[in-house]
């Protein structure tokens, strides 16, 4: 397999990018960079357009194979630490998931290199002394709060097991262990270090942990009872609740002990001490001091960097690839170069919808089996499914082995759809597209129109703000913004505020609350609340962000909703296929002969590459209850949706209101135009698939007319 990723999405010109690369080839690999004008191997579409740029990396590397390695986990230095001989170690533990593998809950490795570990399996707890596993009688519930407490001697470990709500002891056992000085150089939690090979980590719990601490004395009552809190019994204590939104786990015992947490574990997490009083974290945090942790939680690859791209401070603007090639293998990393910082501008910017990207990076879907293969086959598609590869982590779409959400995203990964050629649905009546091959789609009309773009991406919008957008006339977003994080949201309010217009292309935008945090370089944090086209939801009192404290779910129920903004917003969503517009008399009026000229059809969008038509997939609409501002003037609506459409579930709450007719009538995407008090304006179509409609006859059609008399309004 060759494969690779970027440390960064996007970069100026005159800046540096990053380059990770695994190949499983014995010969060197070849690189070199390519722009990116279209990635659609529908051999009846635009076609795939890499075109080769000259670069000074430009060269053969050798195959290095590399691979990734998924579970979270803690690591505490135990140095300084004193002989513990007679001292108790506890945790308590909230097993999420039954295995008939051991899930260690915390392993003590002393400084020879010996460790004492404890598991659990799917009989019950075990003891592992260097390989010699000792069972301990004992039934654990999934779901449960317990907690453990060993009791360290020179010649055993005793352990005893409570129920933390009723604090009976279910389990006491006493297991001999090899000779030791009681000096440890480390413990680990959720995880323990593989016996042939130290330097990795394996056995991964899956649930929750809290509150380990080393309390002098041997303290296994008969019934759970607290542990001695002066200051010359507690030797560590380590508070869960202490630096939620960071990577570090903060010891309260004298020598400052403090660990570090690995693959991006969730924090801000209900803990054993959760009364349900309070919902937020920050107004409670002793009550989430909890952490969850996953065996396949991913942050960061941590792959070498193989070699960097010097960005040329004259490289134009625009969608750039670093391709690799082997013996027939092929990738194609893409990533977005900006102007140089003072550099001349292009008068249009495009808006790439990277927190999007990000939020269904190497979602598997579950359409990947023998007709997938045949056609990406037939089409020359990437060669790459995520449903074959989950050791590079899962999407915001995923649950975790647990049934847990899939809260947080990582870039610092390869992204397997996030590539040219990638489709997602076999789509009859098209190239089945979905987010960065379908986005292209755009770029490629621009090409083929010979219209000039600068290219943006959210997470310049949330690094830089409003300034990232600076002297563009008009910003034009791509197929699908759906993620946001606030500060990106204010960088296209502000535009529009100072005058800019704006091109809302797609559908389903501005849609959920994501968080960002400098802790975790490349990690996106999303808590899926109380209401939205979900595929699952945050567990109740764990609707806040652990990056920023703030409340996550829909930007709608934050008073963000995207009617305020852009005069449309979510309402309907259905299959993969799609419907058209149909023009309303408003369009006809004077004022829109601009806009509308050279269109003369009563019926916009019924044909193109996503779903066969303009309209459709997901939908949204205007609502003056939700925002949309009186001066909003619908052009055109969708109709002729299938059976199979219905409305979002957060414009539903009562069956007596919200009728089956009013809902039908929902089910439509609104192709809009809002006039500001500036003279700018906000236009919007209400649909993700309007842009596979572009390409279409070669580029001529209404749809392609439309979005061209409003660009060269612009320019």
């Amino acid at each position: 397999m060759l494969i690779g990723y970027t440390d960064r999405y996007s970069a100026r010109a005159g800046e540096t990018i990053e380059v990770k690369v695994s190949s499983s080839f014995r010969c060197d690999y070849r690189a070199d960079l390519v722009r990116l004008y279209s990635a659609d191997p529908n051999p009846k579409g635009p076609g795939m357009d890499a075109r080769p740029v000259p670069a000074a990396f430009e060269g053969t590397y050798p195959s290095v194979e590399k691979s990734a390695y998924p579970g979270s986990y803690a690591l505490i230095p135990l140095a300084g630490q004193d002989d513990i001989r007679g001292a108790t170690v506890s945790i308590r533990f909230q097993p999420r998931l039954e295995k008939d593998r051991p899930q260690t809950m915390l392993s003590l490795k002393a400084a020879n290199g010996r460790a004492v570990s404890v598991s659990i399996e799917a009989d019950g707890p075990t003891v592992d002394f260097d390989g010699t596993v000792t069972p301990v009688a004992c039934r654990l519930e999934l779901g449960v709060w317990y907690e453990l407490r060993l009791g360290l001697t020179a010649a055993d470990v005793r352990l005893a097991f409570y129920v933390v709500a009723t604090g009976e002891r279910i389990a006491h056992a006493s297991v001999a262990r090899p000779d030791n000085d009681g000096i440890f150089a480390e413990l680990s939690l959720a995880a323990r270090r593989r016996g042939d090979d130290a330097s990795f980590m394996a056995h991964f719990f899956n649930g929750r942990l809290e509150n380990p601490a080393i309390t002098r004395g041997l303290h296994l009552p008969d019934a759970l009872g607290p542990l001695p809190a002066d200051d010359g019994a507690v030797l560590a204590s380590w508070d869960f609740a202490q630096g939620i939104p960071t990577d570090t786990i903060r010891d309260r015992g004298p020598k400052s002990l403090d660990g570090k947490l690995v693959n991006l574990p969730a924090r801000a997490v209900r803990g054993s001490r959760w009364t349900g009083a309070e919902m937020c974290w920050r107004h409670a945090p002793d009550e989430y001091a909890a952490i969850h942790f996953h065996e396949d939680d991913l942050h960061d690859c941590g792959w070498e960097t193989d070699f960097r791209f010097d960005i040329p401070s004259d490289l134009q603007s625009g969608v750039y690839g670093i391709r690799l090639r082997c013996e027939g293998a092929e990738d194609i990393i893409p990533f977005f170069v900006r102007p140089a910082a003072g550099g001349k501008n292009a008068k249009i910017a495009v808006l790439f919808s990277t927190f999007t990207y990000q939020a269904y990076c190497n979602y598997p879907r579950t359409n990947y089996g023998p007709a997938y293969i045949a056609r990406r086959e037939a089409w020359g598609g990437y060669p790459h499914h995520p449903a074959q590869f989950p050791q590079f982590g899962r999407s915001l779409y995923d649950v975790h082995p647990d049934d847990s959400g899939v809260m947080f995203s990582s870039a610092l990964r390869p992204q397997l759809l996030m590539r040219p050629g990638f489709f997602a649905y076999l789509d009859d009546k098209g190239s089945g597209l979905r987010h960065f091959p379908a986005d292209m789609h755009l770029i490629a009309w621009c090409a083929a129109k010979d219209i000039a773009v600068d290219v943006v991406t959210d997470h310049d919008l949330d690094a830089e703000g409003v300034a990232a957008l600076a002297g563009y006339d008009l910003v034009l977003t791509v197929s699908h913004p759906e993620y946001h994080t606030g500060r990106s949201l204010d960088a296209i309010q502000d535009f529009i505020r100072d005058g800019g217009n704006f091109g809302y292309l797609g559908g389903n935008g501005f849609y959920w609350r994501v968080a960002t945090s400098a802790a975790f370089p490349g990690a996106i944090e999303m808590r899926r609340c109380e209401s939205g086209v979900r595929m699952w939801q945050a567990e109740t009192g764990e609707f806040y962000h652990a990056f920023d404290g703030h409340y996550g779910g829909l930007w709608l129920k934050n008073d963000r909703p995207p009617q305020r903004l852009v005069g449309i917003g979510m309402s309907a969503q259905g299959p993969f296929d799609a419907s058209y517009y149909r023009r309303t008399a408003a369009s006809r009026t004077p004022n829109f002969a601009w806009l509308f000229e050279g269109i003369e059809e009563e019926i916009i969008g019924d044909f193109g590459f996503s779903g066969g038509g303009a309209a459709g997939f997901e939908l949204d609409c205007v609502d003056p209850s939700l925002g949309t501002p009186v001066e909003t003037v619908v052009l055109a609506s969708s109709e002729g949706h299938s059976a199979e459409y219905s409305c979002v579930p957060e414009r539903i709450w009562n069956p007596d209101v919200h009728t089956r007719e009013w809902q039908a009538e929902q089910i439509r995407a609104d192709l809009c135009f809002l006039p500001m008090k500036g003279g700018n304006f906000v236009f919007s179509t209400g649909s993700i698939m309007f842009c596979g409609s572009l390409p279409a006859n070669g580029y001529d059609n209404n749809v392609s007319r439309l979005l061209e008399n409003l660009v060269r309004r612009c320019v």
